[in-house]
């Protein structure tokens, strides 16, 4: 999903499970922005895996950016063009990747997806899973906001761990005044599974997130408590 607001020139870009439901109906209710979730008429030769699952835009290739950016059909709904793409200021947030991966499989399983499997076993399985679970668990949280040439779009990138702080500071610098009062919505999650060691953390998960760790100077802990 990504909101807009074309007065500002500003976009908003969701990544899965980063506090997007909360910032976008914020953008919508009091800041102007106009919030889009759509499926361009393409979207299966972006899914790898056709399957029932995938809703909306859900997919295994394309992050928010490119899917919404590069379709004709999409950008005509949104009044959009690549030069708005280009000049228009955009701003997305973040999670530490491995509370992201946790509260994503937390969330699938609610929605009955792999209810019946265990977070190792989904792990390890993180390449088989159906396109609507991958986008919300796996995608790396920096394929949202690249371009075509592996750029990174965003002029601010907020963290979801101080989100309020930051979503102030990114509102400011459009000029707006802040008018909304914040709420708690979402708590980082700790895995219930407490048969998964450190090694595995190391081994397996590690490297599953080591781009998002990189990308957004987040420290990767191996003796966090799961």
């Amino acid at each position: 999903m990504c909101s807009i607001n074309h007065d500002l020139k500003a976009i908003y870009l969701h990544i899965p499970k980063t506090g997007g439901s909360y910032i976008s109906s914020i953008l919508s209710q009091y800041y102007g922005f106009k919030n889009y979730y759509l499926k361009r008429p393409d979207h299966n030769q972006f899914t790898k895996i056709v399957d029932n699952s995938v809703d909306k835009h859900e997919n295994k290739i394309f992050g928010t950016y490119l899917y919404y950016s590069s379709s004709p059909h999409l950008n005509k709904i949104m009044n959009m063009n690549p030069q708005k793409w280009k000049n228009y200021k955009i701003f997305s947030f973040v999670r530490e990747p491995y509370q992201k991966l946790l509260s994503g499989f937390h969330y699938i399983q609610q929605k009955n997806h792999y209810k019946n499997i265990d977070f190792k076993t989904f792990c390890l399985n993180y390449n088989k899973i159906n396109c609507w679970s991958y986008w919300h668990c796996f995608m790396p949280q920096i394929s949202h906001l690249i371009n075509e040439k592996n750029e990174n779009v965003c002029f601010m990138i907020g963290k979801q761990e101080f989100m309020e702080k930051d979503l102030k500071i990114i509102l400011e610098t459009f000029g707006l005044t802040i008018i909304h009062t914040p709420f708690i919505k979402n708590k980082s999650i700790k895995n219930k599974n407490n048969k998964i060691d450190h090694q595995f953390i190391k081994n397996i998960i590690k490297p599953l997130l080591i781009h998002d760790y990189h990308h957004f100077d987040y420290d990767f802990d191996f003796h966090q408590p799961l």
